[in-house]
């Protein structure tokens, strides 16, 4: 039997949500890879299975930032070992050199979930009290202000797409994820 005469099956091109805390990322992710019936994954849960701690604010608390950007790098490397299906990345990771340069390098469709400060700062009001602040601020709005001015640059251009979520329903912000992921990662040709 001639089996080179059937098109291998093409292992669909990974998507990557990047995007400041509480844009979206997990729970859009989450929705996404359930629609799809594709793997999802957290890199802020890899991350926490690699140091050991039952919390991100218990790595902050016990060891500092440095320690978490360490576990993360783990995470992301071993997640690309065997990437597939949907990966929520953490809102700092983009901005750790070696994750970022891994995302470039590598066959994965990166898609910024986009929110400005007003919205990301109700969100965050709502959303994650516990959650330790960066930057040495003093304030949610002053911290989300650091962190948007740090990291918008980064990510917009490590996007490959940018999905605006600020004051948009999430069945829109899904329908517009589903709408690339169809385009990009199971259309997309593989690298050479």
């Amino acid at each position: 039997m001639a089996w080179h005469r059937y098109p291998s099956v093409v292992k669909p091109t990974p998507m990557i949500l990047i995007g400041l805390r509480a844009a979206g990322k997990t729970t859009l992710g989450r929705e996404l890879a359930h629609g799809l019936q594709v793997e999802f994954q957290d890199l802020d849960d890899l991350a926490l299975d690699q140091s050991g701690a039952g919390s991100v604010e218990e790595v902050f608390a016990q060891a500092g930032e440095p320690a978490w950007r360490h576990a993360e790098r783990q995470a992301f490397a071993l997640w690309q070992a065997s990437s597939s299906g949907v990966l929520a990345c953490g809102g700092g990771a983009p901005c750790v050199p070696e994750i970022r340069t891994s995302m470039q390098n590598s066959r994965v469709c990166v898609v910024y979930l986009h929110a400005g400060v007003d919205a990301l700062v109700a969100r965050r009001a709502r959303q994650d009290r516990d959650r330790p602040p960066l930057f040495g601020a003093s304030g949610l709005r002053e911290e989300v202000a650091r962190a948007y001015a740090e990291r918008h640059s980064v990510f917009s251009d490590l996007a490959d797409h940018t999905v605006e979520v600020d004051g948009q329903e999430a069945q829109d912000s899904l329908a517009a994820l589903m709408k690339i992921y169809k385009a990009e990662c199971l259309e997309r040709p593989p690298a050479p």
